[in-house]
């Protein structure tokens, strides 16, 4: 049996929502996150650590290397496996190919699939990392396991058209046993309880929703048992609110102000203003805009017109002549549209 924990998508050294008086602290926290992941492995002494790509959010200095490698020195007993993804990928003067690691890592240098057996856990752990930011071949596909009683995992970073596309089921069916994978920021499961996308360890993006973590589990030839771990330093949320005509700037405001006092302190905020509006007011959205933890608010608002007004205060111009020719349209979703859009230019409305 073998007893891992699975993360990816670290991004050491991104700092999140630059210009926002939390990014630096944001920054701090995904290297606390981190040292979480070592802490877990502390206590828990799996047999090993697999980071599938992204360690860092791009080249790294040999100082930050050696703030890691003190971390991996931390948990002698377990062997981390590592390789390196589209952000940080390899270059033929990068530090990672230089530095002095511990002895308990393991890292994939090369382009082409490579392994590390143990024999002491009947285990063989396969992987290659990035040489270049984009990869567009299925370079995946074609692996196999070399013996087939090994307890085989694959370690992969990819999942879309320009970051080696792969897909899990046919990963488990050329042998693997597990595949551990990293690259999508969304985590979860891909295919039949032996393939987890790890997700990224905290969330580097407001559009990163939800809760993040690492995964823990064990592993034989019969199975897997897998378990997510959240990471709670931060989680960004989508709020909407509901816009009608009467809807007045104080009652956002106060609508953002009570998100932030109930909900908890790690979660962040990106609002959307959705619905209809009076089209001669305009919102001044900066009081909400200043607040703690706000990232964003984003307007997805439409005129509330009266056409029938519009067209009696134009009577006899372009407008009245545009609103009626599209009355008389079949009133589908597409001719609403037009015909919204087509009075927002004419009245010099920008929306």
């Amino acid at each position: 049996m073998v007893k891992f924990i699975h993360t990816a998508d670290i991004h050491l050294g991104v700092a999140p929502d630059a210009g926002r008086p939390w990014s630096k602290k944001r920054q701090r926290e995904i290297w606390d996150s981190f040292a979480e992941v070592i802490a877990a492995a502390k206590r828990e002494k799996p047999d090993f650590l697999f980071i599938t790509g992204d360690l860092f959010h791009a080249q790294p200095l040999k100082k930050e290397l050696a703030e890691v490698d003190a971390l991996f020195r931390e948990i002698p007993e377990t062997k981390v496996l590592l390789i390196i993804g589209n952000h940080d990928f390899l270059r033929p003067k990068s530090y990672y190919l230089t530095f002095p690691w511990a002895e308990n890592i393991y890292i994939f240098k090369r382009e082409e699939a490579d392994y590390f057996d143990f024999p002491e856990k009947n285990a063989a752990v396969y992987g290659l990392s990035y040489w270049h930011r984009e990869i567009r071949e299925r370079l995946y596909d074609g692996l196999h396991p070399l013996e087939d009683d090994r307890i085989n995992i694959l370690l992969a970073h990819g999942g879309d058209e320009t970051h080696i596309p792969f897909a899990a089921k046919r990963l488990l069916q050329n042998g693997f046993d597990y595949v551990a994978a990293g690259h999508i920021h969304r985590g979860g499961w891909l295919a039949e309880g032996r393939a987890v996308m790890a997700g990224s360890l905290t969330p580097t993006d407001c559009n990163d929703v939800g809760l993040h973590g690492y995964w823990m589990g064990t592993l034989t030839k019969a199975g897997a048992q897998v378990q997510f771990y959240p990471i709670y330093h931060c989680e960004y949320c989508h709020e909407t609110y509901e816009v009608h005509p009467g809807t007045t700037e104080r009652e956002l405001l106060r609508w953002a102000e009570r998100l932030i006092a109930e909900r908890p302190q790690y979660q962040y905020f990106r609002l959307f203003l959705k619905g209809r509006k009076d089209p001669d007011i305009v919102y001044d959205l900066s009081a909400i805009d200043e607040l703690d933890r706000i990232v964003d608010v984003t307007e997805q608002l439409v005129p509330d017109y009266d056409y029938e007004k519009l067209c009696e205060e134009y009577a006899g111009s372009l407008l009245e002549a545009y609103i009626r020719r599209m009355e008389r349209k079949p009133q589908d979703m597409r001719t609403k549209k037009a015909l919204e859009y087509g009075v927002n230019a004419l009245l010099g409305h920008k929306f």
